[in-house]
């Protein structure tokens, strides 16, 4: 059945939506260096919903407590399972009674389980995931006299699992249920916890893709209708992507079940299918080879630097946005593509210690990469040597020059592998759709203890050449995402402007709703919809004023943002959202925060000494410095199209002397601050005189107990307060040796000058020697370059064009300067907050405003 005619249905019984011949087109107009979302050439505002079928999670209590609810299924199998879980909480959990009922046939689905049997009550028809080692968190023991009224019952006991990774443990029924779509069913049991917490049930047809069926009422709907009524028709979801062996007939229901839950939701949705591109267990079994494995030997998932993977990924691919495009392409927005870690096309477990690359496709791509680039051949690196940091900080480009290419290479096979399967798309969608990717978070795997490069992410330009790439995005950033906050960017959002492509957030934020959730990453949430509401107008605002999208994502599938209440804040947001759609604003901030995709590279394991605090965690002083900030990429800077007051180096570490001379070229007048070790390889060779050339101090190699750096006298007069850089030995490390004692802000344990300012020919140059930045030092420099401050406290600030928003990061008034001698008016309310340029503002910590003035 084609859409058209499944939109025939619904207008014959509950809806009306006309029907359109017309092909849709859903694209990115770049506006100048403002890129909107066009629909059919209409700009449209970039604001989503992500969601997926779910089960409204189920309250439990240490008193037992009956549970009953009734779901008709919304799809058949003849080998269904049902499952439950029980979150990331310590404790135990006991179930007894449990009974499903076909209320249309009239017989038991799963007849009544009273445990009564013992042990192999459990084991006939349940089990466990997962097993053996793998479950670091839960017993289930068939124990007499602990289920209701004495009689026996299931425990399920939690504990913490080693280093605080949980696996996603849940017990469920043999796939043997046989479920009837359409069917009504009556689920009914009886449970009790040692502390309140919530249990999450659900049906499944098992498969590649696990189908939902049904479970307690769903809140899915619900938010796609909650975001509809605020405007917001975009609708982001899983699609399970078919990959049958060959000669089996291609299955398109699940599919089709994905996009019509969604459309019978708001037949006016825009739909942007998530498709997962990990491949199916049958075709890592016929091609071990094209399979990833880790040093320590584990395998899974598959190489993308295979060209066997790709091109099957990408057949694979184009045939379901073939497949979509027929049946659903007038409500189709476009697709996105996900795979290896969580998606996002990062090595799978990036964030753990054993390293992958071992695979022999992994080594037959890199011996032709070696070829192509005239390198001699040469085995993949040692995880020994991988692991190692003789040099310190960087890798040696005298003695690991294998290194450094093998982190080059891995970047690019996982650059290309995106753009192939973004050219897929393209070609197979006619031109006519968005494409998107989770790629290029070059802030955000600063924090990888073995070594930012082994993400694959610092290949970026490559993505943002890709012609095929409409949308890259990411979560909000990890860090410093919490109430009173600054919800940083992980990646230089403003090249990907620049590059007239759309960065979009995805809003993953622990509402109110999510209490309890205690998943990493999500612990800085929202206990009440007032703080709820702080978090998400803040991250809207800075979306609005930087031109990003973003999505507001049920990341549990349990109604984080089920909440009329939330939406009512999204529907508000318009009077935000429509001036700047007709009135396209680059963000052009006084402040550039640049990075260096490449000098990543060089950083061995263990540099998170230096990249954490500089790289990752410095977002957070940027955002609160009281000016709004753009992430750049250095070779836009290079490349003169990166217009700034003040520019913000953060590792400038290697460049060549044509380099030199064009960034001093390209930031003349500006003012500069030169973080941790500006200029130390001029090619591969260590080098004081290119130092000197970029910095105007003559910089030295030292050797403190710590990289500490304490403000001097001078400093404090300059309003510098906090020490910073770390507690931890960081070699190299660098002191401004010619720096005169007025000049010094800052010194090591040694005296030795850590931070230093000096006027030259070119402009203000702040050398700061210990890792990250402070707030205050970040003010001393932007009064230095002449950059308007907002606020002269600490205050997370987004602006561009007549709109300013503040986050308070504490309690108290909040001095505004607009530099406008204006009305300031509320955005959100329309409501007069006062007469400009100056303006008292009564915030509390993590209240939110959004003026225009």
């Amino acid at each position: 059945m084609s859409h058209r005619a499944f939109v025939a249905i619904l207008a014959a019984s509950t809806f009306s939506l006309p029907v359109t011949a017309s092909e849709l087109t859903v694209r990115v107009d770049p506006a100048g260096g403002a890129p909107r979302l066009v629909v059919d050439g209409q700009p449209v505002r970039a604001r989503m919903f992500w969601g997926a079928p779910g089960s409204a999670p189920l309250k439990l209590s240490a008193e037992w407590t009956q549970i009953s609810f009734e779901f008709a299924a919304s799809g058949s199998a003849s080998n269904g399972t049902m499952h439950f879980r029980f979150g990331q909480e310590l404790g135990d959990i006991v179930l007894d009674d449990i009974q499903v009922t076909d209320l249309d046939a009239g017989r038991d689905l799963i007849p009544r389980c009273d445990f009564e049997g013992g042990q192999e009550c459990f084991t006939r028809d349940w089990t466990f995931w997962p097993t053996g080692a793998a479950n670091t968190v839960a017993t289930t023991t068939v124990e007499p006299d602990i289920g209701r009224n004495g009689s026996a019952g299931l425990r399920v006991r939690l504990k913490s699992p080693p280093g605080g990774h949980w696996p996603d443990f849940h017990i469920y029924h043999h796939s043997n249920l046989t479920i009837a779509k359409d069917h009504r069913y009556r689920v009914s049991f009886w449970a009790r916890a040692t502390t309140a917490r919530r249990l999450m049930l659900a049906f499944y047809q098992p498969g590649q893709h696990f189908i939902h069926l049904g479970g307690p009422p769903d809140c899915f709907a619900a938010q796609i209708k909650l975001a509809a009524e605020a405007g917001v028709n975009f609708v982001s979801y899983p699609c399970p992507m078919p990959w049958p062996k060959p000669g089996v007939e291609t299955d398109w229901s699940g599919a089709d079940a994905a996009c019509e839950t969604v459309l019978c939701a708001n037949p006016q949705a825009l739909l942007l299918p998530r498709v997962g591109m990990n491949p199916p267990p049958w075709w890592r079994e016929a091609h071990p080879e094209d399979v990833m494995q880790w040093e320590d030997g584990r395998r899974d998932h598959m190489v993308v630097a295979s060209p066997r993977y790709r091109r099957d990924a990408a057949g694979r691919l184009a045939a379901l946005v073939t497949h979509l495009e027929e049946k659903f392409g007038d409500r189709v927005a476009g697709y996105h593509p996900c795979g290896q870690n969580t998606g996002e096309w990062f090595y799978e477990d990036t964030w753990r210690h054993p390293l992958s690359g071992y695979a022999p496709a992994d080594a037959a791509a890199w011996k032709e990469w070696l070829a192509k680039r005239g390198r001699p051949d040469a085995p993949v690196p040692t995880a020994a040597a991988r692991h190692a940091a003789p040099a310190g900080i960087f890798r040696d480009p005298a003695t690991e020059r294998a290194l450094i290419d093998w982190a080059e290479f891995q970047q690019e096979a996982m650059s290309e592998c995106v753009c192939a399967l973004a050219h897929a798309v393209r070609k197979a969608s006619h031109g006519r759709k968005l494409v998107v990717f989770f790629y290029g978070y070059v802030f955000e795997f600063g924090a990888i203890t073995t070594g930012p490069a082994v993400a694959g992410h610092y290949a970026l330009r490559r993505a943002l050449n890709c012609p095929d790439i409409d949308v890259l995005c990411s979560p909000i950033s990890y860090f410093d995402r919490g109430l009173a906050q600054s919800a940083p960017s992980m990646t230089a959002a403003e090249s990907v402007a620049l590059a007239g492509k759309m960065w979009l957030n995805e809003d993953d934020t622990r509402t109110h709703l999510a209490k309890g959730s205690t998943a990493p990453g999500w612990r800085d949430g929202a206990d009440t919809l007032e703080d709820t509401n702080k978090l998400l107008v803040r991250n809207v605002a800075q979306e609005a004023l930087r031109n990003f999208g973003t999505w507001w994502m049920d990341l549990g599938s349990s109604g984080w943002f089920n909440d009329a209440g939330m939406w009512a804040e999204m529907k508000r947001l318009k009077a935000l959202d429509e001036p700047l759609l007709k009135k396209p604003t680059p963000f052009r901030p006084q402040v550039a925060a640049v990075i260096d995709e490449r000098a990543m590279l060089r950083v061995a394991a263990g540099g998170t000494l230096v990249t954490r605090p500089g790289i990752y965690e410095v977002r957070a002083p940027l955002g609160r410095m009281g000016a709004p900030y753009g992430q750049y990429l250095l070779d836009d800077v290079l490349a003169g199209r990166v217009k700034a007051k003040l520019h913000v180096f953060l590792n400038a570490w290697s460049l060549s002397a044509v380099e030199r001379a064009k960034l001093l070229k390209a930031t003349r007048g500006s003012a500069k601050i030169w973080c941790y070790a500006p200029g130390w390889f001029d090619g591969d060779q260590p080098s004081p005189e290119a130092m000197k050339q970029l910095t105007g101090f003559g910089l030295k190699p030292v050797s403190p107990a710590t990289p500490t750096a304490t403000p001097t006298e001078r400093g404090k007069s300059l309003g510098l307060e906090t020490p910073f850089g770390g507690r931890k030995p960081v070699k190299p490390l660098f002191a401004a040796a010619d720096a005169k004692p007025d000049e010094v802000l800052a010194t090591y344990a040694d005296g030795s000058a850590a931070v230093a300012l000096r006027r030259t020919p070119d402009g203000p140059s702040l050398f700061v020697g210990a890792p990250g930045l402070t707030s205050d030092l970040l003010r001393l420099m932007a009064r230095k370059a002449g950059v308007h401050l907002f606020t002269t406290t600490d205050c997370n600030v987004y602006a561009n064009g007549p709109f300013v928003a503040l986050h308070a990061s504490q309690d108290g008034p909040v001095e505004l300067n607009t530099g406008k001698r204006s009305e300031i008016v509320d955005v959100l309310t329309g409501a007069s907050a006062g007469r400009g340029p100056t303006l008292t503002l009564p915030l509390k910590r993590g209240d939110t405003r959004v003026l225009r003035y």
